[in-house]
């Protein structure tokens, strides 16, 4: 079966080819835009996904190469030369990776090449950079003839390039250990930063044992991998005595781990029941006690299976490690918790999505195998019947089309997800708001009978004036409120609620809490911005009240206790909130006193909550009160009159109103002179 006709093949080239397409979109925009748009990293957390996974994953899943070469070529196990090519090509493509994600997530990444001409021996990056260049220049020129051999110009080069394989097996063994166990040196600037059960002063120990297992295992997979895809036999022999060396070396990498933490005096940590102690036990499961128990259950049968999960879970235990080191064990001391954007997982798919297309290219199209797939069929079968003439099939959707049909598909994915990590950070970022403002509306009975149509008419409304007006309207008092979008305000008629729920005893209904000598503090003192949290603790306040230095005692009892809000005495037991029979308003989060949601989730929660209550109430078959349009309406005499942007300016009219009409004169327009409420 040609890959042409191989759905295994074709349904896994649409996929990757549709990732490529996401990612690609994704990462136009982080070069236009910038890494806040595309990525959730911040000040506290520069590193993430890109470097965890691209850079530290990709260095630590390339190492079959200097593995495999070493095998061969340094300890002359030649059995083993039918996968060195695919290894080198796999470790190739790995630091491509590798470089291709630190270009995406340098800030600056024209200035990539400053490493090679302004060194800095006393920094680690220095010679983590040296490495990445110069083991993938290495790794180029040994696999260089596999793609020459294709020429007949290029046979001196190819001559010249295999008299001098072994010092460039020698050399690329140099740079990838040095490079496998600075990563861990790197991390050792870490220190208290990390959870004990990580940092090590054995960490270039740990990564460079781990990165040898790792690529044996990645070799399997790959195999194992690419085997599937073809439909053809994987080599199960040689896969077996790399499964046997992976135990050694797994087995060595554990009793390292453990004795490192036995010897540090840490080892209890890692059975105190912690979050993080479950964490370590997942992944040594994962990376070393699974996999070998597999490895061992191998040897006494056929195994296939065995060898099959067991390097599976060998190569996603280890990116775990590196994941873990490079961020997640930070959180334990950190308190910085950082979880990767949908974007930022967009563009590490892509990436080894399209590297994983050029490893399949050179494999139909390179002798990467010594027994190379079958040629793909290039004829295409006809698409008229050449007796009847009549149109038979659609012979056009060739691999050309396929993949410029599923890139197609994943750029519109793509659009979509950076639109949506847009608006995310955009919630994410501070937006104060603007207080309510008052003004005037014309409420007017719809049509339809179906609620009110209310109209802007003043800043202000005097009490006389709050009867029906000329048309069957009513003038009252209304609040415009800001609904964080481009100036739009909500009209909200304040004084008909009010009346609604009982007059002024109602306050309590709506305001739950007040600033001292305040009667009904509005809702924009305490719920400052339009998503983020408001701290709403004045602590120096408290210190003052509560008598200066004596006032520590009497939120913070336990003297040995963190001094945070989870240790503090609660607020409720000093300050009496409206009983909750008096208030609308729930408590959304009891564990964090002090603190006040959005404005948006805040009055959502209060309005919505209400608005719900009284449909039930009614029993009404047209929910129209929950709906997003009863509040954000665009059902006003001039639609720009609620897209202004504050201060809300309004200006009477001039034209006098007919002679008997209550509130002649008031009624007006938006406009851009005149005062603000």
């Amino acid at each position: 079966m040609t890959p042409a006709q191989n759905p295994r093949l074709i349904v896994t080239k649409a996929v990757l080819w549709f990732l490529v397409g996401v990612a690609a979109v994704v990462a136009v925009v982080r070069f236009a835009r910038g890494l806040g748009v595309t990525t959730a990293l911040t000040d506290a957390t520069p590193w993430g996904m890109w470097v965890g996974f691209d850079v530290m994953g990709g260095v630590a899943l390339a190492a079959g190469g200097f593995v495999v070469a070493a095998t061969v070529y340094i300890f002359r196990r030649e059995r083993y030369h039918a996968i060195v090519r695919p290894a080198i090509l796999t470790a190739f493509l790995g630091y491509l990776a590798v470089i291709i994600g630190l270009m995406i997530d340098i800030g600056r990444p024209w200035n990539i090449w400053r490493p090679m001409f302004h060194w800095n021996l006393h920094s680690p990056l220095f010679e983590v950079a040296m490495c990445v260049m110069l083991y993938t220049t290495v790794l180029a020129l040994e696999f260089a003839p596999v793609v020459l051999e294709r020429f007949s110009w290029a046979v001196p080069i190819i001559r010249f390039l295999r008299r001098v394989t072994l010092p460039l097996v020698i050399l690329g063994i140099a740079l990838s250990t040095l490079h496998q166990s600075s990563l861990g040196t790197l991390f050792l600037l870490s220190g208290a930063r990390m959870h004990p059960l990580w940092f090590s002063p054995l960490l270039p120990v740990h990564f460079l044992v781990s990165a040898v297992g790792l690529g044996l295992g990645m070799v399997t997979v790959e195999s194992l991998v690419t085997s599937w895809l073809y439909r053809r036999q994987p080599e199960w022999d040689l896969l077996r005595g790399l499964t046997r060396a992976a135990t050694v070396v797994l087995s060595v990498y554990f009793v390292v781990r453990l004795g490192d933490l036995a010897w540090r005096g840490e080892l209890g940590r890692a059975f105190d029941g912690s979050w993080f102690a479950v964490l370590f036990w997942i992944e040594m499961g994962m990376s070393t006690l699974a996999p070998v128990a597999l490895f061992l259950r191998a040897r006494k049968g056929d195994g296939h299976w065995a060898i099959t999960w067991g390097s599976f879970l060998m190569t996603a235990g280890f990116v775990l490690h590196r994941a873990d080191v490079g961020g997640i064990s930070h959180i334990a001391v950190t308190g910085q918790v950082y979880v990767p954007a949908p974007t930022e997982v967009a563009v590490s798919l892509g990436i080894v999505s399209g590297l994983g297309l050029i490893f399949l290219f050179f494999v139909e199209n390179l002798k990467v195998w010594e027994e190379p797939p079958p040629a793909v069929d290039h004829f295409t079968p006809a698409a008229m019947d050449p007796v009847s003439s009549q149109y038979i099939g659609s012979p056009w959707l060739g691999e050309g089309q396929r993949a410029a049909l599923a890139v197609i598909c994943g750029v519109v994915v793509g659009i979509a997800l950076v639109e949506a990590q847009v608006e995310s950070r955009r919630r994410s970022a501070a937006r104060p708001i603007h207080p309510p403002r008052s003004a005037a509306v014309e409420v007017t009975p719809r049509a339809d009978g179906k609620g009110h149509v209310f109209e802007v008419v003043s800043p202000t409304v005097p009490a006389a004036m709050t009867e029906a007006v000329a048309g069957g309207g009513l003038l009252q008092d209304a609040i415009l409120i800001d609904s964080g979008g481009e100036g739009r305000l909500v009209l909200f008629p304040h004084a008909a609620h009010q009346r609604r729920l009982g007059g002024e005893a109602s306050c309590t209904a709506c305001h739950h809490r007040n600033v001292p000598l305040d009667r009904a503090t509005s809702c924009s003192h305490c719920h400052r911005d339009m998503y983020r949290w408001t701290d709403t603790f004045d602590h120096a306040r408290h210190v003052v009240a509560l008598d200066q230095s004596l006032s520590c005692r009497v939120c913070h009892r336990d003297r040995n206790a963190a001094r945070t809000r989870a240790e503090s005495r609660a607020c409720a037991s000093c300050h009496q909130a409206t009983p909750p029979h008096l208030t609308r308003v729930r408590t959304t989060r009891e564990a964090e006193p002090g603190l006040a949601p959005g404005y948006e989730k805040a009055m959502h929660g209060l309005c919505l909550g209400c608005h719900r209550e009284e449909e039930k109430g009614v029993a009404v078959a047209d929910r129209s009160l929950s709906r997003c349009t009863t509040c954000h309406r665009d059902e006003f005499a001039s639609d720009a009159e609620m897209r202004q942007r504050p201060p809300f300016t309004v200006v009477a009219a001039t034209s006098p109103e007919p002679e008997g009409a209550v509130g002649g004169g008031v009624r007006g327009a938006a406009g851009t002179t005149g005062g603000s409420p």
